[in-house]
């Protein structure tokens, strides 16, 4: 394929929209009722921090019907639970984290023990990429979020309860779902676990944890290097920019790299036109609205509008400046070239790998 046709062909699948994406009222209601309503409650207590707080962590558990291989038996509300387990014990693990003398070292660690269970089944895989990323927000949120000192991780993940409970209450009296066609005969527990252990014992099954444990050691380095800025930016952008897989037409990194910078700007642009927790408690339930409708019509449209929520809880009530901005902007570059870097690197390593009894896990982000 040449040079032109790769670069065609990758700048249309960067900005695919799935047009049959059916209309979501539910997806609609539950953004923003999963935004707005902890919102409206912490301003009527007083506490917009907390509100805002379990507004994103109700937003950014995953939404929709769950990959095909991932789901858990036993109905929707086991898989609810199963979806927002992995959350909990991720903001849990923030907290406790956060009391060491390095935290980051710690951190850096547990997500790459976690990140091995790519090698071993798609609803492990969802799982342990779900923690990780909650790990990695949570200590954002305790190391430049608001208030709430070491607690501030804990009431995040109260979001993730608040997702299972609306999402419940919206689902009561609904028609249930039309029973699914019978998969295909799925690997046995033993047969992963023999998997798992053939996978750890190679290059190819270590590739995904060392890329996202080197890329995040680089991106904690850096922001310690540069205390002045706003540079957490770089680790939680490595971790939701580095995929399982390394593929040749790197269309979700892409689009995620280019959604956060858009989103980056959309946010500075929300912090300067809305003024006050009661303006952005609004702005957010609209994007957490949106976001719940792009996640399913385009991954870019998502990121670009998902990357203002994170900004606004993680910069709410900091003064609104071209140099936050420029930070941000910095950041986010730096952490793509370290995602682009470390791909083009470990692409060139000989990753052999023996025949995988199930498909490669989706981000899941």
């Amino acid at each position: 394929m040449s040079g032109t046709n790769r670069a065609g062909q990758l700048a249309r699948a960067v900005l695919a929209i799935d047009r049959t994406a059916p209309p979501a009222p539910r997806a609609l209601a539950i953004g923003a009722l999963g935004m707005g309503v902890p919102v409206a409650a912490g301003l009527l207590l007083g506490q917009p921090h907390a509100g805002f707080l379990i507004g994103l962590g109700a937003v950014l558990l995953a939404g929709g019907p769950a990959e095909p291989g991932t789901e858990t038996s036993g109905g929707t509300g086991a898989r609810l639970v199963g979806m927002a387990l992995p959350a909990l014990a991720a903001v849990a693990a923030a907290t406790l984290l956060a009391r060491l003398p390095a935290p980051d070292t710690a951190r850096i660690l547990l997500i790459t023990i976690a990140a091995l269970a790519v090698n071993h089944s798609r609803p492990l895989a969802a799982a342990a990429i779900r923690f990780n990323i909650y790990l990695v927000l949570g200590g954002s949120l305790l190391d430049g979020g608001p208030g709430h000192g070491g607690s501030a991780a804990l009431i995040f993940g109260l979001g993730a309860l608040w997702n299972i409970l609306l999402r419940l209450l919206l689902d009561k009296g609904r028609p249930a779902a039309p029973a699914a066609a019978p998969a295909r005969r799925a690997p046995t527990p033993a047969q992963r676990r023999t998997y798992f252990r053939r996978q750890i014992r190679t290059l190819a099954g270590w590739q995904f944890p060392l890329r996202l444990a080197i890329g995040l050691g680089i991106a904690s380095l850096l922001r310690h290097a540069f205390p002045a800025h706003h540079y957490y930016w770089i680790v939680l952008t490595v971790a939701l920019l580095t995929e399982v897989r390394i593929e040749p037409l790197p269309t979700k990194t892409l689009q995620r790299l280019l959604g956060t910078l858009g989103g980056v700007a959309l946010a500075w642009l929300l912090f300067a036109l809305a003024s006050g927790p009661v303006a952005l408690g609004i702005v957010a339930a609209i994007l957490a609205a949106l976001v719940a409708v792009a996640r399913a019509r385009s991954y870019l449209l998502y990121a670009i509008l998902s990357a203002p929520l994170i900004l606004l809880v993680l910069d709410l009530g900091k003064p609104v400046a071209a140099g936050l901005l420029i930070d941000r902007l910095v950041a986010t570059l730096a952490a793509g070239a370290i995602v682009v870097a470390l791909n083009l690197l470990f692409e060139r390593l000989p990753l052999t790998a023996p025949a995988t009894p199930r498909r490669a896990p989706p981000s899941g982000r």
